[in-house]
């Protein structure tokens, strides 16, 4: 399924279908079998079969794999299905009352509340087609139409409103998201994110770690002042996140000027080789100053799992003493993990 047409939450979206799936199901059984007016058989037999698949699908989605249910379709397929159950419901029963309509506004609500802004937007055109198609073919008089249309146009206002406001919710957790794992002066991820990121990628296999220090950093602070070491670090993050693709890596900020990369799927020959263009990177990048160019060095120390160490401290402390094998060399360079 696109992520367009996913769930904002999958875990939160099943639960939330589940619900009201269950629901619409348990108001629907005893309508059909036991509230006038009492239906044809074949109709009451077909209400009776869609009640009996909506409490199925409540059980499957709570006891399924949101996120793998949520990949499968099942978090749009739940109210884009529901709208169109409703839609035929009204057709078979002939049934244009705002009663019969009001069925809709569930999976309206689920699509609306649930689902990404193109899949909310998709699940409600699928409503408004369903309940409104109905309508005008059981009722094609002006009234039939404008009925449809009044319904068509009230769920298209709610779901307007919904999405805007979980678009809002989205928008401020992730500023929340990055104020608690971002670093305040470079921007880059925090010890504690570097650490879950570098964790995951131990578990899916093999990952490269790259231990990056700026050279001098301590004369830089003494010669220009703080200010100018606060630019380095920015500056250096700068030429780090030009290095790399997002989705390829995580950079951090371990503390001080001690940078960190790490490097998901990444082979031992592969990651000497993006130490050796990082280390040239940064030596092209120099820093402008208001009194002049500065130039900057780092040192780069690398490790890889499983071949240097197959835990996340031992993977840090590997990387660490090839650091220091670069500075007693006489910085400038990096070097990789001594097998």
């Amino acid at each position: 399924m696109p992520p367009g047409l996913r769930a904002r939450d999958a875990a939160s979206a099943a639960r939330a279908g589940a619900t009201l799936t269950a629901f619409s199901g348990l108001v629907l059984l005893p309508w059909a079998l036991f509230l006038p007016p009492r239906l044809d058989t074949p109709t009451m037999a077909a209400c009776v079969v869609v009640a009996v698949v909506l409490l199925a699908v409540a059980a499957l989605l709570v006891r399924g794999d949101a996120g793998r249910l949520d990949r499968a379709g099942a978090s749009f397929l739940v109210p884009a299905v529901g709208s169109v159950v409703v839609g035929t419901s009204n057709w078979l029963t002939g049934d244009t009352s705002a009663a019969g309509q009001v069925f809709v506004v569930v999976p309206v609500l689920l699509a609306a509340m649930q689902l990404r802004r193109a899949g909310a937007w998709l699940a409600n055109g699928v409503a408004v087609l369903a309940t409104g198609g109905a309508t005008v073919l059981l009722d094609p008089s002006a009234q039939g139409v404008t009925d449809a249309v009044v319904v068509g146009a009230a769920m298209l206002a709610v779901t307007a409103v919904l999405v805007r406001a979980a678009d809002s919710r989205e928008r401020a957790f992730d500023a929340l998201h990055e104020q608690a794992t971002a670093d305040g002066l470079t921007g880059l991820l925090r010890r504690r994110a570097v650490d879950g990121a570098l964790g995951a990628a131990l578990d899916r296999g093999q990952v490269g770690v790259l231990m990056v220090d700026v050279d001098g950093f301590k004369q830089i602070n003494d010669v220009h002042g703080h200010l100018a070491g606060d630019q380095a670090l920015v500056h250096l993050a700068t030429v780090l996140r030009g290095q790399v693709r997002r989705e390829d890596c995580v950079v951090g900020r371990l503390g001080g000027d001690e940078l960190v990369m790490v490097l998901p799927g990444c082979n031992r020959e592969v990651l000497a080789e993006r130490a050796a263009e990082l280390v040239d990177a940064v030596r092209r990048s120099p820093l402008a100053l208001p009194d002049g160019v500065l130039g900057l060095t780092v040192s780069v120390g690398a490790a890889h799992a499983p071949t240097d160490a197959a835990d996340l401290t031992g993977l840090y402390g590997a990387a660490d003493a090839a650091l220091y094998e670069v500075k007693r060399a006489g910085r400038d360079g990096f070097a990789v993990a001594a097998r």
